[in-house]
């Protein structure tokens, strides 16, 4: 669940923490749809942040705002959205080689003797491996 700062200050029934955390003992204890769930909320008041729950089914370790959450594919959707902000801002642009934006210590291949671009990456285009070669998961479909 992610609401954003407008959500907060111009929704009058944008739930409290207290409903949102109804809303996880809900989610988590009577219809289990999941074992844990932080949700983070900005605003004019600042950052809350409502848990509820465990780690993972067979590990009692609460969760709360600094746990990490395996969330896959949809982290391309977010990043490229803040790609598009960044260069709509001017902070970056779409054609930059992406090693202009990593230390020089980070060796960035290049493709078809070309720099990979920030729009390469964004469109998965860049010819970069699927996984590092170093990386050796113990089931390739779900590393």
């Amino acid at each position: 669940m992610t609401f954003s700062a407008a959500a907060v200050s111009s929704n009058p029934h944008f739930p409290s923490p207290a409903e949102i955390k109804r809303i996880l003992v809900e989610r988590i204890d009577q219809q289990r749809q999941s074992v844990g769930i932080v949700v983070g909320t900005f605003g004019p008041e600042g950052r809350v942040i409502v848990s509820h729950g465990n780690f993972g089914a067979f590990y009692a370790r609460p969760v709360d705002a600094d746990t990490g959450f395996e969330i896959g594919s949809i982290t391309k959707v977010f990043t490229t959205l803040l790609l598009a902000e960044m260069a709509g801002r001017g902070e970056v642009g779409l054609d930059d080689p992406v090693a202009m934006h990593l230390p020089a210590t980070v060796h960035m291949p290049t493709r078809d003797g070309c720099e990979i671009t920030l729009t390469d990456l964004a469109t998965h285009t860049s010819g970069l491996p699927r996984l590092p070669e170093n990386m050796a998961p113990a089931d390739d479909d779900n590393p």
